[in-house]
């Protein structure tokens, strides 16, 4: 077992009882995060569009570009604490990380694969029979073992100590500048905290899904694409400002 020390003032974070975080499941979540066997043409990784040195974010692009050159609609989002979210993409179509994790490779603007390709070239590959052996007990190993994996991992991705972490800890103050920015962040002068409240969970997003009226004319209907729901459209899910400084450019 490996325990996920929970950072002072968050929430519990809830781990499906049947995917229990295990030292050997995020190491292998790990080395499937950064396999390009998963790709089509074995050329893109899931690290591909979330670089690690940019707070698992795609390098500064607005629109993210799959395995083809296909270019997406939407930017892929950082990986960020992803362990206490209720709803996982832009449009919150995946309930779980399991689930989410399912879905970039058969994606047609993604990897462009499917999923049977991609175990039939892990399972030719050395060492993976191995690795999910000692994950999860098994050689014959499926998409939903990998798809475990890879949330386990993403489940140790956490950021909690930034300058706003140690201020509310009482271990620093915070500059003048800073502190006039977290003046107006919560209050009705910048109106931000009603989304990204720093006191409920210090998550930095409320988890739901908003109409930020930066669109006039709707393209993507986000969250509406799922719900069918008129009243959804434009909506789109809160991401966390952790980080921010390194996932630019911003919104959906």
């Amino acid at each position: 077992p490996l325990k996920i020390t929970r950072p002072a003032g968050f929430p519990e974070m809830v781990i499906p009882a049947d995917n229990p975080t295990t030292v050997e499941g995020v190491a292998l979540g790990r080395k499937l995060f950064y396999e390009t066997l998963l790709s089509v043409n074995n050329t893109m990784s899931c690290g591909s569009c979330h670089n690690q040195s940019l707070a698992f974010s795609d390098n500064g692009t607005r629109f993210s570009t799959g395995v083809d050159g296909t270019q997406g609609t939407r930017n892929a989002q950082a990986i960020i604490n992803l362990g206490w979210n209720r709803s996982f993409f832009w449009d919150g179509r995946a309930a779980t990380l399991e689930i989410q994790a399912l879905e970039p490779i058969e994606n047609p603007i993604e990897m462009h694969n499917t999923w049977a390709n991609a175990i039939s070239k892990l399972k030719s590959a050395k060492t993976y029979k191995d690795d999910f052996f000692k994950a999860f007990g098994t050689e014959e190993f499926t998409k939903e073992h990998a798809a475990k994996a890879l949330a386990q991992f993403m489940r140790t991705m956490i950021s909690y100590n930034s300058r706003l972490d140690k201020r509310l800890r009482s271990e620093i103050n915070l500059t003048p500048s800073e502190l006039n920015g977290l003046s107006i962040f919560i209050s009705e002068k910048g109106d931000c905290f009603h989304c990204h409240n720093i006191d409920a969970g210090r998550l930095l997003t409320d988890n739901q899904f908003h109409n930020n009226g930066l669109d006039s004319i709707f393209t993507d209907l986000g969250l509406a694409e799922v719900t069918g729901n008129p009243n959804d459209i434009g909506k789109f899910l809160t991401p966390t400002l952790r980080n921010i400084v390194l996932t630019a450019p911003y919104m959906h």
